[in-house]
C-alpha cells in the first residue's frame, strides 16, 4: 500500500495512540498539539507504552502547532473530544484537505460538521483504544475486535474506497476494525453506554475497582444502561451493533455477576475509567444531549437524571 501524508488533529490520548502506531506501520504522520503537549511531544517524541508489550517505543512523527489552508493532507483525523469540536470547526474548514476522519462522540449526529465541511469531506468514525498519558508516556491498550474495535463508515452507509483504504491503512497499523452502515445509531448506541457507565463511576467516586463493589452504584447503572438501550429500540431509532442488545435482553442478575468482574481489572481502569475521569465535561455535555435527544422524542430517562442528579462532586 502506498503511504499516505495524515495528520492527527489531536494530541491527546487516543490522537497519540493512533498517530504512533500509523507512523510505526509506515505512513507519513503529523500530528497537531498545543499548549503543553506541543511542548511535550518537541522536548520528548512520541513515546508510546503498550498494555501487553511493556517497553516504551519512541515514534518519529512531524509536529506542528497550526494549520494552514494549503497544507494537504490524505486523511486528517479529527480526534478531540465533543466539547472542544466547536473552536476546531472553524480551523479545519479553513483547510483544504479531502478527507476528514471524526473520532468524535456524539448522539446528535452530523448535520453541523457536515454543514462546515461538505458531506463529501466528512467521513465518521469512533476508536478503539483507551489509556493514559504520564509523564509524557502514552500507555495504552486497544479494544478487541468482539468488545469494540476501531469503527468507521460512510454517512450514506455505503462502502467506498477511501474507507475501504482507511480500512487497511488502520488494519496494517495493528487495528481491529469494523465497518458500519449506519454510524450515526452506532454512535447513539455507544452514548447509551457510555454516559451510565461514566456516571455510575462518577456516583461511586470515580474509581472502578471500589465501584466494582458498590452493588448500589453497580445496579443504578445497569437500571439506566437498560432505560437508555429500550428508549433507542421503542423510539425507532435502533441499536448497532446487534450485540449490544444484550443489554436490553440479557437478565439483570446476569449483569450484576458480570459487569462488576470486567469493572475490577486494569483493563476497566485503562479503557474505562481513565477515560470518564479525564473527560468528564465530555461526558457531562453527551449525557445532556442523550437526555435531551430522548426527550425530543417523548422518553423520559429517569434512572440516568437520578445518576445525574446524585453523583459525588469531581474527583
Amino acid at each position: 500500500m502506498k503511504n499516505k501524508r495524515i495528520l492527527i488533529f489531536g494530541a491527546g490520548v487516543i490522537g497519540s495512540i493512533y498517530a504512533g502506531k500509523l507512523a510505526l506501520s509506515g505512513q507519513n504522520v503529523t500530528v497537531l498539539a498545543r499548549n503543553r503537549r506541543l511542548n511535550e511531544l518537541k522536548e520528548k517524541g512520541l513515546l508510546l507504552k503498550s498494555s501487553e508489550q511493556g517497553e516504551i517505543v519512541k515514534v518519529n512523527v512531524s509536529v506542528i502547532s497550526e494549520l494552514k489552508s494549503d497544507d494537504i493532507f490524505d486523511y486528517i483525523f479529527v480526534i478531540v473530544r465533543k466539547d472542544h469540536i466547536k473552536d476546531a470547526l472553524p480551523i479545519l474548514s479553513q483547510n483544504n484537505s479531502r478527507n476528514f476522519v471524526f473520532m468524535v462522540n456524539t448522539p446528535n449526529g452530523y448535520f453541523d460538521w457536515i454543514k462546515t465541511l461538505g458531506e463529501s469531506r466528512f467521513i465518521p468514525s469512533f476508536p478503539g483504544a483507551g489509556g493514559k498519558i504520564e509523564n509524557g508516556i502514552v500507555h495504552y491498550t486497544l479494544t478487541s475486535k468482539f468488545i469494540q474495535p476501531t469503527t468507521l463508515g460512510e454517512v450514506n452507509g455505503l462502502k467506498t474506497s477511501r474507507t475501504l483504504e482507511l480500512s487497511d491503512l488502520l488494519k496494517n497499523a495493528g487495528f481491529p476494525v469494523a465497518m458500519s452502515k449506519n454510524m450515526d445509531v452506532w454512535q447513539k448506541s455507544h452514548v447509551a453506554m457510555v454516559c451510565p457507565i461514566a456516571y455510575g463511576l462518577y456516583f461511586d467516586g470515580g474509581n472502578n475497582y471500589t465501584f466494582a463493589k458498590n452493588k448500589k452504584a453497580v445496579n443504578h447503572m445497569i437500571r439506566a444502561i437498560q432505560e437508555a438501550y429500550n428508549f433507542l429500540k421503542t423510539s425507532g431509532i435502533g441499536i448497532l451493533p446487534p450485540k449490544m442488545n444484550m443489554f436490553r435482553l440479557l437478565p439483570s442478575v446476569i449483569l450484576r455477576i458480570t459487569l462488576p468482574l470486567i469493572f475490577n481489572t486494569k483493563w476497566a481502569e485503562t479503557v474505562i475509567s481513565n477515560h470518564a475521569l479525564s473527560a468528564r465535561a465530555e461526558l457531562e455535555m453527551l449525557t445532556g444531549d442523550f437526555i435531551a435527544l430522548a426527550e425530543s422524542k417523548g422518553y423520559d430517562l429517569t434512572e440516568l437524571k437520578k445518576l445525574d442528579i446524585k453523583r459525588t462532586s469531581k474527583p
